[in-house]
C-alpha cells in the first residue's frame, strides 16, 4: 500500500501485500478494536470515537464501508474479466 496527498487529501493505494486485521487496544470498553490496513511503509488505522454512545453511528459506517467495498471488488472484478471466469 502507498500513500500520496492528492490535493483532496491522503490517498492510500491499495497493493498485493496489503493486510487487512481488527487489533485489540485492550481488554475494556474504554480501549475499543481498531481495524488495521498495512502494507509497505504505510499504516491505515480507523479508530472508533472515544465517546461510547457514538459506536452505533461508527458501526453503521462500518457496515456501508463493508457493502461499498463489496460493490468496489465486484465492478474491479468485473472489469478485469476475472469474475466471469471464476464463475463460468
Amino acid at each position: 500500500m502507498t500513500a500520496t496527498w492528492d490535493g483532496l487529501g491522503l490517498r492510500s493505494t491499495v497493493g498485493v501485500g496489503t493486510e487487512v486485521t481488527v487489533e485489540e487496544t485492550g481488554t475494556v470498553a474504554s480501549h475499543p478494536p481498531v481495524l488495521v490496513l498495512a502494507g509497505g511503509l504505510c499504516v491505515v488505522t480507523l479508530v472508533p470515537p472515544e465517546d461510547q454512545t457514538a459506536w452505533t453511528g461508527c458501526a453503521a459506517f462500518l457496515r456501508s464501508l463493508r457493502d461499498h467495498t463489496e460493490e468496489l471488488a465486484t465492478l474491479l472484478e468485473a472489469r478485469a474479466g476475472t469474475r466471469d471466469r471464476a464463475q463460468g
